[in-house]
């Protein structure tokens, strides 16, 4: 699908959310990787502005310069994304605005869409590093994280540890209400910094019987 197209259908337009990965070198030469939701702010004919409300820390204080940007958003159950180009950063209160060239074309990926579960309450997950690429070794020394959110895809926690794509791990958790514990295999698929001193975490499943799925979807359905 074309922008102009993507424009007609309203499926880009101001005040809609869309998602941005920002990749890049930090100050102190480390990698810098960002994502969020933001919403769009504006749209010219050669660029389109996108928002994030700031509280906190500026997420953007140690970029030294950007690598490359994803821009992404869903419409319909389907997934468009597409490369876009960093123009110009500017911060107002606590309002931080991006501004990015227009994309010719937009990109579409369609996958089952599984119910998410967002976890309000601290929810305690143990992990261990068993292998990589989906291949089992010996495990490694376990340690512990905060789960985010679930779906019957995979799950995202919060971890001190620096971890990194594409590590195979084994995680144990208790859901509030879920029928017993539960330990899970998975393979990281996407590292973010959270906070200055640690990581949110995304995590496909791998290995799973068909029935634990089933149960963490009914799961998420219910939440």
């Amino acid at each position: 699908m074309d922008w102009n197209k993507a424009l007609e259908l309203a499926y880009i337009a101001p005040n809609a959310d869309c998602h941005l990965i920002v990749v890049g070198e930090c100050k102190d030469g480390q990698p810098f990787c960002y994502e969020d939701n933001f919403s769009i702010d504006k749209i010219g004919e050669d660029s389109f502005t996108v928002s994030l409300e700031v509280s906190g820390l500026f997420p953007f204080d140690k970029l030294e310069h950007v690598s490359f940007i994803e821009f992404s958003f869903k419409a319909r159950g389907i997934l468009y994304y597409t490369y876009v180009e960093f123009l110009q950063l500017e911060l107002k209160k606590t309002i931080c605005y991006l501004t990015l060239s227009i994309p010719e074309d937009l990109q579409q990926h369609q996958n089952r869409q599984h119910n998410r579960a967002k976890l309000s309450l601290r929810t305690p997950i143990t992990l261990q590093i068993v292998g990589i690429r989906g291949l089992s070794s010996r495990k490694g020394v376990a340690f512990t994280g905060q789960l985010l959110d679930i779906s019957a895809g995979g799950l995202s926690f919060v971890t001190t540890n620096r971890l990194f794509y594409p590590l195979f791990l084994e995680f144990s958790f208790i859901l509030s209400g879920f029928p017993g514990p539960i330990t899970a295999y998975g393979e990281i698929i996407r590292v973010t910094n959270f906070s200055n001193d640690s990581y949110r975490v995304a995590a496909k499943f791998r290995h799973m019987p068909e029935s634990i799925l089933q149960e963490i979807d009914k799961y998420c359905t219910l939440q």
